[in-house]
């Protein structure tokens, strides 16, 4: 679950960023794209882990002890460490996931009730 986090860690900072800049408003783009930014990041990290999933354990094993493989988002030096911060990690990434819908839910609120982003504001 490390390698998860630290993988869609990288695009939910630069959305934060955006989104910050915005003043707490969130695009579509930004709504998909951070998302979507985060699948495809946490996947690369993931990738090392691929072939012990389809069976390869000791392709593995031989790939997880290589440090090139760092180039999964450090994933050989989070291998090293992985044990002391796995609880940490799965927190991290229900935070994540919980700003992800947070943010989402409040534009939708904020186009509901009025508050959007001029024309996009209901008639009531």
């Amino acid at each position: 679950m490390n390698h998860l986090a630290v993988g869609a860690a990288i695009p939910f900072l630069i959305g934060l960023l955006f989104y910050i800049r915005a003043r707490g408003r969130a695009s579509l783009r930004l709504l998909v794209g951070t998302p979507a930014a985060m699948f495809a990041c946490a996947t690369w990290a993931v990738l090392p882990d691929l072939p012990r999933t389809f069976g390869f354990s000791g392709y593995d094993t031989t790939l997880n002890m290589n440090p090139k493989i760092d180039i999964f988002f450090w994933h050989y030096t989070i291998n090293l460490y992985e044990g002391h911060t796995e609880a940490a990690a799965n927190i991290a990434f229900a935070l994540m996931l919980a700003g992800l819908f947070l943010a989402a839910w409040r534009e939708l609120h904020c186009l509901e009730y009025g508050r959007g982003h001029g024309s996009e504001a209901s008639q009531d």
